[in-house]
């Protein structure tokens, strides 16, 4: 990957977005009824990701503040799960927050490899904004899946 410029950056992750929109659709098509409606409300998440992304103004950057997020550590120790038509809802929501750990881990991992602080500082950013994806989707499945045991 070339990610050289600020401009680069922000295409690839408009691309990454749309990408993970696309797919989701996709998913939706093929899953149960039961499970159709939550590829719709993640599809349409990372169509609102792209829609923010393509109206970023990279001339604030430097005026942009870095936050940590913590997360709860499910995808940690979750597994990859590879798609099929017949998942669960539990198999779907760790499928997803492992999508956006990869994502996030990927932004992060470039932003090591960059000189430039602003491509750095933007990386991190979107690494940032993985990150509270995933941090979402596991409380989600805090709520919805662990708290029945």
């Amino acid at each position: 990957m070339r990610l050289n410029s600020l401009e680069e950056i922000l295409r690839f992750a408009i691309r990454k977005e749309a990408d993970a929109a696309t797919a989701y659709r996709i998913a939706a098509d093929r899953a149960s009824p039961g499970v159709k409606k939550f590829f719709e409300e993640l599809a349409g998440e990372e169509e609102k990701h792209k829609k923010k992304l393509e109206e970023f103004d990279l001339k604030k950057i430097g005026q942009m503040r870095l936050k940590e997020t913590k997360g709860l550590g499910i995808s940690e120790r979750a597994d990859d799960i590879p798609f099929g038509p017949e998942l669960t809802y539990e198999e779907l929501l760790r499928m997803a927050i492992k999508n956006e750990e990869k994502s996030q881990k990927l932004y992060a991992s470039t932003a090591k490899l960059v000189a430039d602080s602003n491509l750095k500082k933007l990386l991190l950013i979107l690494a940032q904004e993985e990150s509270t994806h995933k941090e979402r989707l596991e409380k989600i499945y805090d709520d919805e899946i662990l708290t029945e045991f």
